[in-house]
């Protein structure tokens, strides 16, 4: 599923691309997806904000906190909570198109 999201068709730079999975990766790391694999792990998130998306805002929400402390730490910039959120929505939007 992240692969076929992540495809050339739409995400055409591979950088780009494996730039996004990475994001997703972790941010499904972060609320703990079960699942060995990032596909495992992407569908699993996709089958349950399709029931809930109340859950896929509450989590998206806590990720983003959590990456606002960092950039008051001084850790990452505010720049990088945006390329976050772009994956994410990406994600988000093309495994809603998936059903």
């Amino acid at each position: 599923m992240i692969m076929q999201i992540f495809s050339v068709d739409t995400i055409k730079a591979p950088m780009t691309r494996d730039r996004y999975q990475t994001r997703v990766a972790k941010f499904l790391d972060f609320i703990k997806i079960p699942g060995k694999t990032l596909e495992q792990k992407g569908r699993y998130f996709a089958k349950k904000g399709k029931k809930d998306t109340n859950w896929v805002l509450s989590n998206v929400l806590k990720f983003v906190y959590f990456q606002r402390e960092r950039v008051d730490k001084k850790e990452i910039s505010g720049a990088t909570i945006i390329n976050y959120i772009k994956s994410i929505k990406l994600f988000c939007e093309m495994a809603s198109r998936k059903r």
